[in-house]
């Protein structure tokens, strides 16, 4: 019979599990967090719940091995049956990863801190698919700290206007991507600690914009 499997992401404090775990029926839970998240008194509060829950220590602080491990835990808990996702618990990076897993394996997901967002993740739909274009071509174009108006002139040539470059680094920006900040009157941007994972799933830049 399919196993239904809830893999949530946890800092110290349940407050994040818990509307995630009254939401969404599920069989199985599955808690990706660090090692001391571990031994919290919230912790021990839904272990007391759900004494068989599996645990995925994660250094979480190091992006890239948080997304692999919830990628992993996802695929090993689909195996049994559907899986669903809470991704807003623990440290900013952890619950990032976790967003970007859902992305990459189309399962669904939800934020609930405290009231319950389902993020617009959808099967079959490709992960680049969430980018305008011109996010895309400047996706292509930082690969590290790039004062503005110069990374504003690269787009222009890979055929982006000033406007459409401008409001593509301040998409990127809202959306966690991108940083801007003012370093001796310049504004610099740079990629956070989630924009690498990111970047093979961008194409290359498209034509005239």
């Amino acid at each position: 019979m399919p196993q239904r499997t809830l893999v949530a992401t946890m800092g110290t404090d349940d407050r994040q599990v818990l509307p995630a775990m009254r939401l969404m029926p599920y069989d199985r839970l599955v808690l990706v967090a660090a090692e001391e998240a571990f031994e919290s008194a919230g912790f021990r509060r839904l272990e007391a719940i759900e004494p068989l829950l599996h645990r995925v220590p994660v250094d979480p602080y190091d992006f890239l091995s948080c997304l692999e491990a919830v990628r992993l835990a996802v695929r090993e808990a689909s195996r049994d049956g559907p899986a669903r996702m809470s991704v807003g618990g623990g440290s900013k990076i952890l619950s990032s990863a976790a967003i970007l897993a859902a992305f990459q394996e189309g399962v669904e997901a939800w934020y609930c801190d405290p009231e319950p967002i389902r993020l617009p993740v959808l099967r079959g739909i490709r992960l680049v698919e969430a980018f305008a274009r011109e996010e895309q071509t400047l996706g292509r174009l930082v690969r590290g700290p790039v004062a503005l108006d110069r990374l504003v002139r690269s787009a222009a040539r890979h055929g982006l206007s000033r406007y459409l470059a401008t409001r593509a680094v301040r998409s990127l920006t809202a959306k966690g991507l991108l940083d801007m900040q003012v370093v001796e009157g310049t504004t610099v941007v740079r990629p956070t600690a989630v924009f690498p994972a990111l970047r093979p799933h961008l194409r290359g830049p498209p034509g005239k914009a």
